[in-house]
């Protein structure tokens, strides 16, 4: 039988559909010719918080230091201060100012709340060249003015040596004062140690710029050594240094110059005389047998003695900032006696021995 060309071409169509609808799922929904485009649903916004303040970032690029020996590092500029925690010998720090008596170190410090901590700048090795900018503290509730201690003394719970002690400020300390008894020959400082925040100072062994300005204190009991300032006050000062144990056969140090290892070093401790820490024993070798050692101290003079074991071979008087050469056999160990130059009188001595190595 002969079919049309449109018949066949019918029956063609009806089976290819055949087809596909035996190959698709029966669940399968036919593919829509025209698709209509959809706009995304709306987002939720999501709650919002604000986030915590940076961690303060230094305006400066940090000068590197390096800690000569274990360090405490305080929340202010004073041995007074919370102590934040401690650095070792020979630690790397990262310095971004200084207090105005360059006493003090302002550093990045992780483990404090804001992120920085002081510590002594005469326990850390800073390249001489460097500049660190001078940062001032402001004190919480004072007047503004601000103390710098000479020498170690005693906090009074009030303006007098009567009055019962709060605890110690030592060289190099800064203090924020209150105000001023009657006198003005004790200083209200702000005193962390004590329970109110606050001690009083002798004058006499502070360095305050302004004290005609400061307010006097109300209510603050006149003293009796007010004619005799200077006597009332100098019974004040802590006269003794504390014993520290070393000696002639456990010094306080032992340091091995060498061309790979140190060069320089730098000793801090005190001595006093007739209480106290009487001596200090330091023991070094050095490589070639020159070495240069210097003195700085607040005030005051120390007798040195340069022994070999078995006798001595030098003995010399080193006042503050005050320079000397030993020359000794190379590769043999050696020691420096360090005490008070007049032993008759009642003195303290704070200060740092710096020893380095001549080529």
């Amino acid at each position: 039988m002969r079919y049309s060309t449109t018949v066949l071409l019918f029956f063609s169509l009806v089976f290819l559909a055949g087809c596909d609808v035996h190959i698709a799922s029966e669940n399968a929904s036919p593919t829509p010719i025209f698709v209509t485009a959809t706009l995304p649903a709306a987002a939720i916004p999501l709650p919002t918080h604000t986030p915590p303040l940076p961690t303060p970032v230094p305006t400066i690029a940090p000068i590197e230091g390096v800690t000569t020996t274990q360090v405490n590092v305080r929340a202010e500029t004073s041995t007074a201060s919370s102590n934040l925690g401690s650095i070792a010998q020979f630690s790397k720090v990262q310095i971004i100012g200084r207090d105005s008596s360059t006493s003090w170190y302002q550093i990045i410090y992780a483990g404090a709340p804001n992120g920085t901590g002081w510590i002594r700048a005469e326990y850390v090795q800073v390249n001489a060249g460097a500049e660190i900018p001078v940062i001032e503290s402001v004190s919480g509730s004072g007047t503004g003015e601000s103390g710098f201690v000479i020498q170690k003394i005693n906090v009074r719970s009030g303006p007098g040596t009567t009055f019962d002690t709060l605890g110690e400020l030592n060289p190099n300390d800064v203090v924020f004062i209150l105000g001023k008894d009657e006198s003005g020959a004790w200083m209200q400082i702000e005193f962390e140690n004590s329970a109110d925040g606050i001690g009083w100072a002798a004058l006499e062994f502070l360095r305050v710029e302004n004290t005609d300005s400061l307010p006097v204190v109300a209510g603050a009991i006149p003293t009796m050594e007010v004619a005799t300032t200077t006597t009332a006050t100098q019974s004040d000062v802590v006269l003794s240094a504390m014993a520290d144990g070393d000696s002639k056969i456990a010094p306080l140090a032992r340091i091995f110059f060498s061309p790979q290892g140190a060069r320089s070093v730098q000793i801090n401790d005190s001595v006093s005389t007739p209480n106290g820490d009487t001596e200090d024993w330091i023991e070094f070798t050095s490589y070639n047998g020159s070495i240069a050692i210097q003195l700085f101290c607040s005030n005051g003079t120390l007798q040195v003695e340069l022994q070999d074991g078995t006798k001595v071979i030098e003995k010399f008087l080193l006042a503050c900032t005050q320079a000397h050469f030993l020359n000794v056999p190379a590769n043999q160990s050696h020691l420096l006696r360090l005490s008070e130059a007049d032993a008759s009188v009642t003195h303290l001595t704070n200060y740092t021995l710096v020893m380095e190595s001549i080529k």
